[in-house]
């Protein structure tokens, strides 16, 4: 449980408890005001268990497995239940013959004691009991979610360090084939692939970066490439002002433009126009990338049907099948890709919808 929403939870909590206990003792035909007083006694000091309770779980009891740590809650609330029906009886025995309570009749000690200890302790138990399971089942959630978030973060690391080797490798084979050709080309490639590899090799600070600072890498990469492919690459790019400041997955925009040259325009002859448009559309941010097609054989990567009823990518095995698995563990269903691809017009399009969040800072 957070300690920032622990002392809410726990007044919340026991002042219902407290106003249905009233509810209650108000509906019995004898009822005067001092027992609002004595139920702020009896429900305060199961609440100071709990706390202690509580406290003694995550000094001794974190670490022990769920068997010992259940253990501990029962007892703790058994002893809890006690002690409150003994700080509620030692009131009532305290207040006994002054203005605020009648005096106990002679013989009638042990009577009155049955009566006010055993029945509160053990409604006090059992509301301690409730408390234990909520409180375990809090901590449990908590650290499922703290695991879930972890094996995530993860395999979005390994995800990204999948890209990088694989970028690298593309790069420097472009590169050898300039550098007898036209060595200032290759000197000016080299130059602009290890900006690049700066950007790539600080993939491990943030999963989400602008917009426009990822767009400052396309157009490094695209340069890049235009040096092998000249006229044969065409490359356009409208991006919505407003969409410049929004965030998105590091190295995602970079990917999809790289396997787009790769399977729709190194292998044409004539090459053809690759076009980029970014725009916001409601609450999401959504980017469309096209590249020539001509049928099945000339694009590796499609996009058939999973049985868990997604898509998934095939082909280059690290292209859209690793988007599409960054973008379910960083956004789930809030996030989307699609690659479509019509032989009619001789043009695919890949389409991903992304949630629209501005980035902090970012000034254009």
């Amino acid at each position: 449980m957070s300690s920032i929403y622990y002392p809410i939870y726990q007044i919340v909590g026991w002042a219902l408890a407290y106003a249905l206990l009233m509810f209650s003792v108000s509906q019995r035909p004898i009822f005067s005001q001092t027992e609002y007083y004595f139920g702020a006694v009896l429900i305060g000091s199961a609440a100071v268990c709990s706390h202690l309770v509580r406290c003694g779980y995550k000094r001794w009891m974190k670490h022990f497995n769920t068997s010992w740590q259940m253990i501990y809650l029962v007892l703790g609330s058994v002893i809890g239940g006690l002690i409150a029906g003994l700080v509620l009886w030692l009131t009532v025995w305290l207040m006994a013959g002054t203005q605020w309570y009648p005096p106990i009749a002679p013989g009638r000690m042990q009577a009155v004691f049955n009566m006010v200890y055993w029945s509160n302790s053990i409604n006090m138990m059992l509301l301690l009991f409730l408390w234990s399971a909520s409180y375990i089942a809090i901590v449990r959630t908590r650290m499922l979610r703290d695991a879930e978030q972890a094996l995530m973060q993860g395999q979005l690391d390994l995800l990204i360090q999948q890209l990088n080797p694989h970028f690298l490798f593309n790069m420097l084979n472009n590169i050898r084939a300039m550098i007898i050709e036209n060595p200032n080309k290759a000197r000016d490639a080299i130059t602009q692939l290890a900006d690049m590899l700066r950007y790539n090799l600080q993939a491990h600070k943030h999963t989400e970066v602008a917009l426009c600072d990822e767009l400052d890498i396309v157009e490094q990469y695209v340069a890049l490439n235009k040096m092998q492919y000249e006229e044969r690459l065409q490359y356009h790019q409208e991006v919505d002002a407003e969409a410049y400041r929004a965030l998105i997955p590091r190295l995602l925009l970079q990917q999809s433009i790289e396997n787009a040259i790769k399977h729709g325009i190194a292998g044409y002859r004539h090459g053809g126009e690759l076009n980029l448009s970014v725009r916001r559309v409601g609450e999401q941010l959504q980017i469309i990338i096209t590249n020539p097609y001509q049928g099945p054989t000339a694009v590796k990567d499609t996009v058939q049907p999973s049985s868990r009823g997604r898509h998934r990518a095939q082909g280059s095995g690290i292209g859209l099948a690793n988007s599409q698995s960054r973008l379910a563990l960083m956004y789930g269903h809030q996030a989307s890709i699609d690659l479509a691809c019509n032989e009619a017009t001789q043009q695919a399009t890949l389409t991903i919808l992304l949630p629209y969040r501005v980035a902090e800072g970012v000034q254009l």
